[in-house]
C-alpha cells in the first residue's frame, strides 16, 4: 500500500497590509543603515540568523493618539515597522510545542508611544529562519523568476498554485524557502492546531500547496 504524502500549507500572510500593526522597534546604535541591514532578513528571508546586535531591544506604539482599543486587541501575530513580524505570548506557547529549527523567537516588551510607559502581557519577535527546499518552481502554476536567471521565484499571480517536495515536510513545522518569495510554510500540524488554540491574525489565508514525492 502506498503511503500518502504529508500535507504542506502556505500562506500569504505578508502581503496583506491589514495585517501591518502601528508599532515600531529600537535596535542598539539605531541608524538607519543599520535598520534596513536588520530587516532586510525579515523582507528577504535567506535563512540566516540575524546578528545578537539587529535584534530589536524593545517595541513601542508609533504614534500618539492610538486608541486603548487598538492596542488590547492587537492580533497573536502581526507586521510592524520594516516587515518585522511579533507574536503574542499565547502563540509562542502555542509554538513551543513544535519543531522550530533554528528560528528565533525573542521576548521584547511593548512600550506605549512615549517608550517609557510598559503595556501588559508578553510579545516576541519571530524571525522564521527554517529554511528548506520546498517549491517546485516547472510544475507550479502562474510563478515567476524574479529575474531571469535568478534562481529565486516568486507568485506572478494571486492566483498561483504552488507544487512542492514531499521530502520539505520532515522537521521545522513553519519555516521558508529562501528561493521563493514571499511565503511562509506550515505543516498540517500546526496549520490544524491554530484555530484551537484561539490564535486570532486578521488575514492569514491558507492554501494547500500540491505535493510531489
Amino acid at each position: 500500500m502506498t503511503e500518502a504524502l504529508p500535507k504542506i500549507w502556505n500562506t500569504t500572510f505578508t502581503d496583506h497590509t491589514i495585517n501591518v500593526r502601528n508599532i515600531n522597534y529600537h535596535i542598539r546604535d539605531n541608524t538607519i543603515q543599520r535598520r534596513i541591514e536588520g530587516s532586510n532578513g525579515f523582507l528577504y528571508p535567506d535563512g540566516k540568523p540575524l546578528p545578537a546586535d539587529l535584534v530589536p531591544e524593545y517595541i513601542f506604539f508609533d504614534l500618539r493618539d492610538i486608541k486603548e482599543d487598538y492596542k488590547t486587541k492587537t492580533p497573536d501575530l502581526v507586521m510592524i515597522t520594516n516587515g518585522l513580524l511579533v507574536i503574542s505570548e499565547k502563540f509562542r506557547d502555542l509554538l513551543a510545542d513544535f519543531d522550530m529549527g533554528n528560528s528565533l523567537i525573542h521576548e521584547v516588551p511593548l512600550y506605549e508611544y512615549d517608550q517609557t510607559t510598559r503595556r501588559p502581557g508578553r510579545w516576541f519577535i519571530l524571525h522564521i529562519t527554517a529554511n528548506k527546499k520546498t517549491v517546485i518552481p516547472e510544475k507550479s502554476e502562474n510563478v515567476e523568476e524574479t529575474f531571469a536567471g535568478s534562481g529565486r521565484w516568486k507568485a506572478a499571480r494571486e492566483n498561483d498554485v504552488l507544487a512542492v517536495r514531499a521530502d520539505a515536510a520532515p522537521g521545522a513545522d513553519l519555516w521558508i524557502d529562501a528561493n521563493f518569495r514571499g511565503r511562509i510554510f506550515l505543516s498540517d500540524r500546526l496549520r490544524s492546531a491554530l484555530k484551537p488554540a484561539g490564535i486570532r491574525v486578521r488575514q492569514m489565508p491558507m492554501r494547500p500547496c500540491i505535493v510531489i514525492a
